[in-house]
């Protein structure tokens, strides 16, 4: 085993199963967390600081990854990453299914049973949850959430920081801007606007 160490910047749900796909990889010879409620989990990956220590920690490690679910959060805790010399890793479930011929961004998860298929571009810091799918030729941005279940068809560009719900559905060719939150079991069918929060079938704006 390489000499790999990885650092995941909180310890909750999300975190909890980036390390455990981590682990299964066989990559790691280090896997641990910072988390603000250091006395809140009993894992099997050491919590060795609060997210304050990060740059106390840094130097320990070889990679690091942001576990917070929170698509701002993760997005302020990459950019304070990549100021660093830590490297940020893309890490996929041995049970997801990802093309070849797709783009996923450094710090881009994918959970198990999903899949991203042919001619995909997944920005940044993405979240491609359990059991979700990302079809052919879409474009996310940065910090993206498909949550689990979710099914985004062909040909859809989904803006930074948006947020598509549990088992909801965009019709092919979709465009949705930044900072959108789809509500769960949304069934998106038009265009959605950058700031918005859609809800139900067909997902329509929430006043």
């Amino acid at each position: 085993m390489s000499d790999n160490r990885l650092l995941i910047l909180g310890a909750g749900g999300n975190g909890r199963v980036i390390s455990d796909m981590a682990e299964q990889s066989g990559m790691w010879s280090m896997i641990a967390f910072l988390d603000d409620s250091v006395d809140a989990h009993d894992y099997p990956w050491g919590i060795v600081g609060s997210c304050s220590d990060f740059v106390e920690h840094a130097a320990m490690f070889t990679h690091a990854i942001v576990g917070f679910g929170d698509n701002t959060l993760r997005s302020k805790w990459i950019n304070r990453i990549a100021q660093t010399s830590l490297q940020m890793p893309t890490i996929i479930s041995e049970s997801a299914q990802v093309s070849p011929r797709a783009e996923l961004g450094s710090g881009t998860v994918v959970m198990p049973q999903a899949v991203v298929n042919i001619g995909a571009q997944i920005g940044a810091g993405c979240i491609i949850n359990t059991a979700a799918s990302v079809d052919h030729d879409c474009q996310l941005g940065s910090c993206v959430h498909i949550a689990p279940g979710a099914h985004v068809g062909g040909h859809v560009k989904i803006g930074d920081r948006s947020w598509i719900g549990i088992g909801s559905s965009i019709r092919n060719g979709i465009n949705i801007g930044t900072d959108v939150m789809v509500g769960a079991g949304g069934a998106v069918i038009s265009d959605l606007a950058d700031g918005c929060t859609a809800v139900g079938v067909p997902a329509q704006p929430r006043d």
